[in-house]
């Protein structure tokens, strides 16, 4: 299988926002979002995502220079109107400022307004871990996933994102969708021609199927039997991402377009030497991540990223055939050059 540098599908990144309408800051905050989610294996939420980006650029859905204005409604809140543009730049600048308020008063928190889809949630919580700080990230956005038992999708994909510093070693890191898969891995298998696991996804009757091609909406986390654990945390997406940012719930949305205007995010950011030194914190970490290696084979949540990352510098970030070839048409029909 073909292989790129991270360096490399960044230039390329960069460069086909670029010609499809992103300003220079769109386009570095949407390519360190999707390289972060290719280098750490979420494939789909990675560099896959480039050529609808690119559309979505071209076609207006999402504003290449948008102007973003922050206020502060109170001294431990910002509030990000995100003017319509990428969800990534918007997302970032709202971290920015959870984290500048966490360094003023031990805890900031940001509510996006008028965004778009920002790619992994992870992106913006591991960036909170790296300086320092305890970060989490939620959203809402259009509905694909049907409650449990259902066969009308009620919630979107619903992330939750959970980071944390470690001075002794790789971060904790929570990242995940709390539907039983994104979205963006059905259409990931699709290119691939892959066969969905059993009880991850609905057609329009409700019923689990494993074609791709055949699902229209997701079954949330949990599965046939427990699908209604991962249905109510999508509830607290929801409530911080929709109701409390006062943007569109999920069910008022465009589902499959991806592409809303009108999506809401948070973003909260602790100092964890509120309560402990950070040193004394990392200690702590530590010891809570060390309790999985007493079993081969068992990870804390990020291990399994912390593992192909590694991988992934080392040898590069895999490109299948289907989506070779899909980045290779977007970089035709944006008239750049493709030689990776």
């Amino acid at each position: 299988m073909r292989t790129a540098t991270a360096a490399r599908l960044a230039q390329f990144s960069a460069s086909l926002l670029t010609a499809s309408g992103a300003n220079a800051e769109s386009a570095a905050a949407a390519t360190a979002a999707v390289l972060h989610a290719s280098i750490h294996g979420v494939d789909s939420h990675g560099i896959r995502l480039l050529p609808w980006y690119a559309d979505c650029l071209r076609t207006g859905l999402a504003k290449g220079a948008p102007s973003i204005k922050v206020t502060m409604p109170r001294r431990a809140a910002a509030l990000v109107d995100a003017g319509g543009g990428m969800g990534h730049l918007a997302m970032y600048r709202a971290m920015d400022e959870a984290c500048a308020i966490a360094r003023d008063c031990g805890i900031g928190m940001a509510s996006v307004i008028n965004s778009t889809h920002f790619g992994a949630a992870g992106a913006y919580t591991l960036a909170a871990a790296e300086a320092g700080f305890i970060g989490m990230v939620t959203a809402n956005s259009g509905a694909f996933v049907v409650p449990h038992g259902g066969a009308k999708p009620i919630h979107g994909t619903s992330p939750f994102s959970l980071a944390a510093p470690n001075p002794l070693g790789d971060p904790f890191f929570l990242d995940m969708a709390t539907s039983s898969i994104p979205w963006n891995k059905v259409l990931r298998y699709r290119t691939e021609g892959l066969e969905l696991p059993p009880g991850v996804a609905v057609n329009a009757k409700g019923e689990f199927v494993t074609d791709p091609h055949q699902a229209v909406a997701l079954a949330p986390a949990g599965g046939i039997d427990f699908g209604y654990k991962g249905a109510a945390l999508a509830g607290v997406a929801e409530v911080l991402g929709g109701v409390l940012t006062g943007m569109r719930l999920s069910v008022e949305q465009d589902g499959l377009a991806l592409a809303d205007s009108s999506m809401g995010h948070f973003a909260m950011a602790i100092d964890p030497t509120l309560f402990m030194p950070l040193a004394k914190f990392g200690e702590r970490l530590q010891a809570y991540l060390d309790a999985f290696k007493r079993e081969p084979g068992i990870y804390a949540a990020g291990g399994p990223e912390w593992e192909r990352r590694r991988q992934r510098e080392a040898s590069g970030i895999p490109l299948p055939d289907g989506l070779y070839a899909e980045l290779k048409a977007a970089a035709e029909k944006a008239g750049i050059g493709f030689d990776i």
